[in-house]
């Protein structure tokens, strides 16, 4: 080891040592709107990957007569989305939902309910926010879900180059 390495080695030693460490209060109080939401995201969240999990394993294992195999997805994966929507005649947008008695459609259950958790937490926030009478974040977490649920319907296309 160089000389010079040495010296800088120790001078960032040096700096890092001497900097001052961070405060952290332990005594937060979380409100009781705080913890639902934050317990119906944990929850949820786990159960969707949950669903995930078990409907990637039944796609793999062949157990539902997928449109796509497994085996055939190398095929694909250097096409862009619209090469593969034409190639697979896969459907766009919420179509998908007619075709999940196949599994790599199937697939998508638990994707899809992982995008409405943080819908199902904003209801439940909606809810007590609208008990407490407390306008401001009511009107907020309203249009948190109307954002996300006009975002997720289809309504707003925004159409894409080829």
């Amino acid at each position: 080891m160089s000389s010079q390495t040495f010296v800088q080695n120790n001078r960032v030693k040096s700096v890092v040592i001497s900097q001052p460490k961070a405060i952290v209060s332990t005594n937060v109080e979380v409100s009781p709107e705080q913890n639902r939401y934050a317990s119906i995201l944990l929850v949820c969240s786990w159960a969707g990957i949950i669903v995930m999990l078990i409907t990637f394993l039944l796609y793999m294992g062949g157990l539902f007569n997928p449109l796509v195999k497994p085996s055939d997805m190398p095929l694909y994966w250097g096409l862009n989305v619209h090469q593969y929507l034409q190639v697979t005649h896969a459907p766009s947008g919420w179509d998908w939902m007619r075709l999940i008695n196949h599994a790599d459609y199937l697939n998508l259950v638990g994707l899809a309910f992982l995008g409405i958790v943080s819908v199902l937490g904003y209801i439940s926030l909606f809810i007590d926010y609208s008990r407490k009478k407390d306008f401001p974040f009511l009107l907020m977490v309203a249009l948190e879900i109307l954002v996300i649920t006009l975002a997720a319907s289809g309504i707003f296309r925004i159409s894409g180059g080829a």
